[in-house]
């Protein structure tokens, strides 16, 4: 990339960002034995492109995908096979969701946070995202007078208004960051200069990330997970999905689930019932003066 060319926010330098901030992954040792981690750059863009449409399925074996990801992270392309960036349907459902039901679209987000990313560590990793991505942003001149739909309860905040921010719900600076990638700069391959810089070729061999980027974010950041999200499925939107089980609600939980399990057996008393025995043509009534005790409910230990 050229000295005087900005870096370039796009689906490929975030997807290059958001592998700096992965779970650690498995030893080369267990890799050689056939264990798969699931973190591979196939599974994360898998794991991406379902917070885009929750009803993906890519190929049976993530790794088809292998190629695709990696052109798709380097900027080379935009969309292909398995990738449903070009896909106009799909990418107007996904910014109908953010913008009318976005506790559903938040919802996708948490999920893929906490199967692919790591948080709460002491390497902080995703504080340094954040910093990373409002790097970016502030100098790329492209998203100037754009917006970004990312506070916890689904409002857009302009990007003027980004560097007032101190405080961050990470699924949602996420979730707003990759819906302007793919909404708005469709075109992927202005970000080819800014991956080239940030992860030098290397003669044919695997690249590696070398950037300072988040460097130019010095304000202390707080990055937090969400404990609640709103379930867009009521439309009043006053009922929540939890999402961090404590123990403050257990004696509520024990009895409602004690409210829900079977009823203690109950017995009943029939004073003198009447019998009737009926052996073949020839059958008899015969009355019963003595007492028949019933037990209804309860296991077959209880009878």
């Amino acid at each position: 990339m050229a000295k005087d060319e900005n870096p370039r926010l796009c689906g490929g330098t975030f997807f290059t960002l958001l592998l700096q901030d992965l779970k650690e992954r498995k030893k080369a040792r267990e890799h050689y034995k056939g264990e798969r981690d699931g973190l591979s750059d196939p599974e994360v863009l898998i794991g991406l492109i379902k917070v885009i449409n929750p009803d993906y399925e890519g190929p049976a074996d993530p790794m088809m995908l292998k190629g695709k990801a990696n052109d798709y992270k380097s900027c080379k392309t935009s969309k292909g096979e398995y990738l449903p960036f070009g896909d106009r349907l799909v990418l107007q459902a996904f910014d109908n969701r953010v913008k009318t039901a976005y506790p559903d679209a938040l919802k996708d987000m948490v999920t893929f946070v906490n199967q692919f990313l790591e948080v709460g560590k002491k390497t902080k990793k995703e504080v340094w995202l954040v910093r990373a991505i409002l790097d970016l942003i502030s100098k790329d001149d492209n998203t100037d007078g754009h917006s970004f739909y990312i506070k916890e309860n689904g409002q857009a905040v302009e990007k003027s208004k980004l560097n007032d921010m101190n405080e961050f719900c990470f699924p949602a600076f996420l979730l707003g960051i990759w819906h302007y990638a793919v909404m708005t700069q469709s075109n992927n391959k202005v970000g080819q200069p800014t991956y080239d810089t940030w992860c030098p070729p290397n003669g044919g061999a695997g690249r590696e990330f070398q950037s300072d980027i988040g460097s130019g974010i010095t304000r202390a950041l707080r990055v937090y997970m969400p404990d609640r999200v709103e379930d867009a499925s009521f439309d009043d939107r006053t009922e929540d999905v939890v999402f961090d089980f404590g123990d403050e609600d257990a004696d509520t939980d024990d009895e409602e689930r004690a409210s829900s399990t079977t009823p203690p057996p109950r017995q009943q008393i029939i004073q003198n019932p009447l019998i009737i025995q009926q052996y073949g043509p020839n059958s008899s009534v015969m009355p019963n003066y003595g007492t028949m005790n019933i037990t209804i409910g309860g296991s077959k230990k209880d009878e």
